[in-house]
């Protein structure tokens, strides 16, 4: 991105930690086996999660939830459904933001690219059995892994 700085930054350094709706999206990557990939988050004390994150102006949906799975995972990935639409819950992370995040998770599969840990945003990447993840689970995730392991699908709460 060079010297421009990001729609969050932006409005970070309006408002302080003070509390955002944001418009977000994520992927639930499955592999052939029917494994999720879960990533270790760097920002948050380590849980584990979906690959994610915050929409930048003039993108849509499925450009975020592409564009974040990649920075995050170093795949690219192709969506293939909606898993579900998620609100309703606020977050504060330990830098003091307040975010109550309206998150698009779609399910999606590896078409290239090469598991990739910045040691930043995120400490480990794996492939887990949805009746055996990794934790600590990071909270907010708890609901969309839950639909992911029942089957359900195109859900919203």
């Amino acid at each position: 991105m060079g010297s421009e700085i990001g729609y969050i930054e932006g409005l970070r350094r309006k408002v302080g930690h003070d509390p955002l709706i944001l418009a977000c999206a994520g992927c639930a990557v499955l592999d052939d086996a029917g494994r999720v990939l879960m990533q270790q988050r760097g920002d948050v004390d380590g849980p584990w999660g979906l690959p994610g994150g915050a929409m930048e102006l003039g993108e849509t949906i499925e450009a975020t939830a592409v564009r974040e799975t990649f920075e995050e995972t170093g795949l690219r990935v192709r969506p293939e459904g909606l898993l579900g639409v998620y609100t309703g819950t606020t977050h504060t992370y330990a830098n003091g933001d307040v975010v109550q995040a309206v998150v698009v998770v779609l399910t999606a599969t590896v078409v290239d690219g090469t598991l990739t840990v910045d040691g930043a945003e995120t400490v480990g990447l794996g492939w887990f059995a949805l009746d055996d993840l990794p934790g600590p689970v990071f909270a907010p995730h708890q609901g969309m892994l839950d639909d992911l392991r029942n089957g359900m699908r195109a859900t919203w709460t």
